[in-house]
């Protein structure tokens, strides 16, 4: 059973949000665009659940990015990815004016481990982390060079990391769809289901909600803007020098585009999309 299919099952609320953003080339992002600036928002999703309550997709950048760089090799990537964010804008302070505690964060499932994606990982002190195990073993231990050309900064992950961390491996989950492959049902009850989508990161997690205003699809760095997935549009092959797996990237989105056509009425919501954030109203000031 899929989100498409839970007719009786649980249906979660679902916003999404941006912490920050980079500055990256759209001829970079999608081969053949203008050789122009834009801005990378580094989106997360907030999902409540009825019974399981507040879980995040993700958590964009925090301050904490600029002292996780400020020391080399570290401060290369600030070089190469020049990075934007108010104390505001991190998702522990646009939680707390929606009127939610860190505290209260239940789960958190991290896409991946790159720093757009974990940069708030330390202001949740109770949540559990959902990942996959493949992700995780990608980054464990490795630091200075190593970490960096994964795209991590060690400094964002909390101490406990592991012992928080719920491990995953989606190729045993009970569910399958024709596109995507195996399921991982996260909360045994429909609503939310975590499938791989590997390639831009080992590991890294899309996830699929039964929400209140209909199906979404969570696809993270599969895509990072709605061409990719709709018409194939891939990035310039310079990309390719941090990816975890072309191969594995393009397979990727491929299930995906075959997904959007076999299920058009489905949101799907690459991670760095500005249209598709503009859609949604939640359009950074």
């Amino acid at each position: 059973m899929t989100p498409k299919q839970n007719q009786t099952g649980p249906l979660v609320s679902f916003e999404l949000k941006s912490a920050g953003y980079c500055t990256a080339s759209w001829h970079h992002a999608q081969r053949g665009a203008p050789k122009k600036t834009i801005r990378f928002y580094a989106t997360y999703a907030v999902i409540k659940h009825p019974k399981h309550g507040v879980i995040l997709f993700d958590t964009g950048y925090s301050k904490r990015f600029f002292s996780s760089t400020s020391s080399y090799p570290y401060k290369l990537y600030r070089a190469f990815t020049p990075v934007f964010i108010q104390p505001e804008e991190e998702a522990a302070a646009q939680l707390k004016a929606d009127g939610i505690q860190p505290e209260d964060v239940r789960y958190i499932i991290v896409s991946h481990f790159h720093a757009d994606h974990i940069g708030g990982l330390r202001d949740f002190p109770n949540a559990r982390f959902i990942c996959d195990r493949a992700a995780y073993n990608d980054i464990k231990g490795k630091s200075g060079f190593g970490a960096l050309k994964k795209g991590f900064l060690p400094a964002q992950m909390p101490e406990d990391c592991e012992e928080r961390s719920d491990f995953i491996d989606i190729e045993k989950g009970t569910s399958k769809d024709e596109h995507l492959g195996a399921l991982h049902d996260l909360l045994d009850d429909g609503s939310i289901f975590l499938t791989r989508l590997d390639g831009h990161a080992k590991g890294q997690l899309g996830a699929l909600l039964a929400s209140e205003k209909g199906q979404v699809f969570l696809i993270s760095d599969a895509a990072w803007l709605k061409p990719a997935y709709t018409d194939l549009k891939l990035p310039h092959p310079i990309v390719r020098l941090f990816f975890d797996s072309w191969v594995d990237y393009k397979a990727s989105l491929n299930r995906v585009h075959n997904y959007h056509k076999a299920h058009p009425d489905t949101l799907i919501i690459p991670c760095h999309c500005l249209d598709t954030l503009t859609a949604l109203n939640s359009s950074p000031s």
